[in-house]
């Protein structure tokens, strides 16, 4: 009996200095994510000399089409920014999603910009190449892939298809970009969009994601988002360029891992990255935030102990230790809990957002209770579910370290033949001089203008120039 006492107390001993280390803690990320958000975000950048900013190559990977799709690519197109390229690469023929992305080009031809289609096709090469295609298994990689080829920035911004982007952002997010400093990320956070699922996807961008990720990024952990990032494009071709993350869902890991590896500092954009997709629900959102959970859990053990820094879980820690420790009542106790960490949320709320926010009070409650709630499914739907994951239309098994394996995956397409590439804005030189030039061009192309290149379909932005039957 002795010796059972002794082994409880032990046990019991650890378990409180546990908790209260676990509350402590989880406070300590509260304070420390709004303080930081509150220092980093919305703060104007400092002027510099538009002529001597960097260039940048913007790589846009689209899949498909949605209803704020027009309007979120447009933004890109009116950027307050010297010298910017944007590279669009459709993963398959989407003749209406070409078409957008056509009137787009010819709205804004002094912007320059191409587009890359089908990027399955890219290696027509030798079978090394092939072979060297066919072990990419994330998506979003291959789609860039021809893109990355062809940048002719030193800076590489990689932007998901859902972003709209503020005019003065690129340049905020190349200002951070120091000597220093390898890779500029902005925070995921979401546009102003009407319904409750919109809500709640603001409400959890901007209090329990913004909180935590801008605590790890004030620690120095790597903790990365690839929907929005700019990086030196140098850091990536000294590993092989991107088809070397290709084994991997979780990309944007591995592509900040290497750049810290070669001694370039990580820096957060005091811009939040503003989703803007046209298809969202709450049922979405919470698909996504478990496949998320799921490349957490590959990617840290850590991530297991996830639950315990919720709102609703801590509060019963705080309770339980505060009534043992001092005989506290433990429900007045994690009641303050709750609504003090209410309170806070809705302050870091406003300060991701920087302004007012888009609902009442009351409808933050309730999609703030609906996403407290909503948590613990997801992880537990992400802690005992399969471990396959479904994204961009195709279903993997996750490996160690997110390494992906494609199930049901289907052959490498032929090799695609040689086509024709032009920038906007060498057509625009070329159709003004072809009057000229006419017979001559027939024999040999202009060596601004058109290039042969063999792999994907790469179109022009002038409607006028536009041949279909390049289109394979």
């Amino acid at each position: 009996m002795f010796f059972l006492h002794i082994v409880y107390t032990i046990a019991l001993s650890i378990t409180l200095v546990l908790a209260i280390l676990v509350v402590t803690l989880v406070w300590l990320f509260h304070i420390s994510g709004m303080s930081y958000s509150l220092y980093k975000f919305h703060r104007k950048p400092l002027h510099s000399n538009l002529k001597e900013l960097p260039g940048v190559s913007i790589i846009k990977p689209l899949t498909g089409i949605d209803t704020n799709l027009y309007e979120n690519l447009k933004t890109f197109f009116n950027l307050q920014y010297p010298r910017y390229e944007i590279l669009f690469c459709v993963q398959e023929h989407d003749n209406e999603l070409i078409d957008l992305l056509e009137r787009l080009r010819e709205q804004y031809p002094h912007v320059e910009s191409q587009l890359f289609i089908g990027s399955l096709k890219l290696f027509s090469g030798d079978k090394s190449s092939k072979n060297a295609a066919m072990d990419i298994r994330n998506p979003k990689i291959f789609n860039m892939l021809p893109a990355y080829e062809k940048a002719q920035y030193p800076y590489i911004l990689i932007s998901d298809s859902g972003l709209m982007m503020q005019e003065n952002t690129l340049y905020d997010m190349v200002t951070c970009m120091t000597d220093t400093v390898g890779l500029v990320h902005q925070m995921p956070f979401t546009c102003d969009r009407k319904g409750f699922a919109a809500s709640v996807e603001k409400v959890y961008f901007g209090t329990q994601h913004a909180r935590m990720y801008m605590t790890i990024n004030l620690i120095g952990i790597n903790c990365v988002t690839g929907m929005s990032c700019l990086i030196r494009k140098e850091c990536i071709d000294r590993v092989g360029g991107l088809r070397a993350f290709g084994h991997y869902i979780a990309e944007d890991y591995y592509i900040a891992y290497e750049v810290a590896k070669q001694g370039w500092k990580l820096r957060v954009a005091s811009t939040p990255a503003q989703q803007n997709s046209g298809e969202y629900s709450v049922s979405t959102w919470t698909d996504r935030m478990i496949r998320w959970c799921k490349l957490r859990m590959r990617l840290s053990p850590l991530a297991y102990l996830e639950p315990l820094q919720e709102c609703f879980s801590s509060a019963i820690l705080a309770g339980v230790v505060t009534n043992y420790l001092f005989e506290w009542n433990a429900l007045v106790v994690a009641a303050c809990h709750i609504l003090i960490w209410f309170i806070l949320d809705y302050l870091m709320l406003r300060i991701t957002q920087g302004g007012a926010l888009p609902f009442s009070k009351f409808e933050f409650a309730i999609a703030w209770l609906v996403r407290e709630f909503s948590s613990f499914y997801i992880y537990f739907k992400a802690f005992t579910g399969s471990s396959t994951v479904k994204w961009r239309g195709k279903e993997y098994r996750l490996g160690s370290g997110t390494r992906a394996e494609e199930l049901f995956a289907s052959p490498l397409p032929p090799p695609a033949p040689s086509l024709l590439v032009e920038s906007s804005l060498s057509s625009m030189s070329s159709s003004s001089s072809s009057s000229s030039t006419s017979s001559s061009s027939s024999s040999s192309p202009s060596s601004n203008s058109i290039t042969p290149v063999a792999g994907p379909h790469i179109l022009s932005s002038s409607l006028s120039m536009k041949q279909p039957s390049q289109l394979v």
